[in-house]
């Protein structure tokens, strides 16, 4: 009954202070990004180990985002998003708040989804990773692992997505507060695009 009672009391333990060390971690991961007011990174996606998308990634507060790939642009001002494609000379314009947008919010990521998840953390390639997993089913993730280098910069998240499969996205190469214009975030489209609008 004894070493019932201990073993129940070590698992307890070691179960809070991971909890605290995942709070500990995303608290500066949290002060990090609010002390960036703008950066760039390259960026590569892959789907199931399946290299997809790669290029450069451009971020404002609040909620400024600019994606380039090869044939593709994503750009948001923080209300609308431009989704366009070059080898189609098509346009997706899309209110920036829609579902679809969602996981391209970087704050979104990191300040609200943990509120809603359940956080912990573990050592792999050298580096912490923390781990959000949703207390519901109205994510469109089973789980988040953000890999977290020694500047508290995310160099790597892992998506678990049950439509899609497992989403890997890297970042590399970044350049932090370099002052980036407000026109890298917003977009017309070309003429004699076709545009569609779904706002």
């Amino acid at each position: 009954m004894f070493i019932r009672m201990f073993l129940f009391i070590i698992i307890s333990l070691n179960s809070i202070l991971a909890q605290e060390s995942a709070e500990v971690v995303l608290t500066k991961i949290q002060d990090k990004f609010d002390s960036i007011s703008d950066l760039t990174a390259q960026i590569k996606q892959s789907v199931n180990a399946k290299e997809n998308f790669k290029g450069k990634f451009y971020y404002k507060k609040e909620n400024h985002m600019r994606f380039e790939f090869n044939n593709v642009m994503i750009i948001s001002d923080g209300e609308t998003a431009w989704n366009y494609n070059e080898k189609q000379n098509k346009v997706i314009i899309t209110d920036y708040a829609s579902e679809g947008n969602k996981i391209l919010s970087i704050r979104q990521i990191m300040f609200e989804y943990p509120e809603d998840c359940q956080l912990s953390t573990y050592e792999k390639e050298g580096m912490s990773i923390l781990k959000l997993v949703p207390e519901d089913d109205t994510f469109s993730f089973n789980s988040i692992e953000l890999f977290i280098n020694d500047d508290y910069l995310i160099t790597k998240a892992l998506i678990d997505d049950p439509a899609r499969g497992k989403i890997q996205i890297g970042l590399t190469d970044y350049k932090i507060n370099i002052n980036l214009p407000d026109s890298y975030f917003s977009f017309s489209p070309p003429e004699g695009s076709q545009v569609i609008d779904l706002r």
